[in-house]
């Protein structure tokens, strides 16, 4: 495989990694984080609790840990992993047509 495919594969892989990584976040975002029970008024935290009785991660007092990112911010994280991956897709593509032209050129 030329460099320039391998160097494609690989933007193709970090682009999709990165596309699981937002996509989870948004899915915790959503649902809530579980809370920490054992965090008590002289322990360190980073948000407040929030009360959400219908969300399945929710501790006993049905508290959960707010989101730490908003979906905004997410959903330009989608869409920048989304253009990520189509442009080494198409490098990928590109190159892979060059090299077979390469290789079909006479000799």
């Amino acid at each position: 495989m030329g460099s320039g495919m391998s160097i494609s594969a690989a933007g193709i892989q970090a682009a999709s990694r990165w596309f699981g990584a937002t996509a989870s976040n948004i899915v915790m975002d959503t649902s809530g984080k579980p809370a920490d029970p054992s965090n008590n008024a002289g322990s360190l935290q980073t948000s407040p609790l929030a009360y959400d009785p219908q969300a399945p991660y929710a501790n006993m007092q049905a508290m959960i840990n707010p989101p730490d990112s908003d979906l905004a911010t997410e959903m330009v994280h989608l869409r920048e992993a989304k253009n990520s991956f189509e442009a080494n897709l198409a490098a990928f593509k590109a190159s892979s047509q060059m090299f077979k032209s390469l290789l079909d050129a006479p000799a």
